[in-house]
């Protein structure tokens, strides 16, 4: 559908996004729900399928959210899943290696123009920083928090 002049000289008006996020576990599946909720369009990437059972139906049934088995470190699993078309690509499984490689792919083969990979292990995130990867490291962001509420 071609956006028209109004649209876009109208700035709340965005175009849907395409988001994969490798991992449907605790952090996955909440990352894919809350962004198909607000609009756009998930693939979640998982090798065990049974992960995908913690999904909300309705998304799945509506293609809100679309599930596909695979390794997140394999490019011909990204490709099957489509990963090669979205605008944003989240690696959060628990496993550094697996973010890691699943964000390097995404980011310098694939070309994916936004990569963030979950980091817990903070002496890894130059690591990241150096690759072009954002990074989002849960405990940093919790201890963000508490120093905003000690000031």
């Amino acid at each position: 559908m071609a956006q028209t002049q109004e649209d876009k000289a109208n700035p709340s008006i965005q175009r849907l996004k395409r988001v994969a996020v490798i991992g449907c576990g605790s952090y996955g599946s909440q990352i894919a729900v809350e962004l198909s909720l607000s609009g756009n369009i998930v693939i979640v990437i998982d090798k065990n399928p049974d992960s995908f059972s913690v999904l909300p139906s309705n998304l799945v049934e509506n293609s809100r959210v679309v599930t596909s088995i695979g390794d997140g470190t394999k490019e011909a699993s990204l490709r099957k899943a489509g990963v090669q078309d979205v605008d944003l690509f989240i690696a959060s499984t628990k496993i550094p290696s697996v973010n890691l490689m699943s964000g390097q792919l995404a980011r310098h083969l694939m070309r994916i123009p936004e990569v963030i990979c979950l980091v817990n292990d903070s002496e890894l995130i130059s690591l990241y920083d150096g690759l072009g990867i954002k990074v989002i490291n849960p405990d940093a962001l919790l201890m963000n928090v508490i120093r905003e509420r000690l000031d």
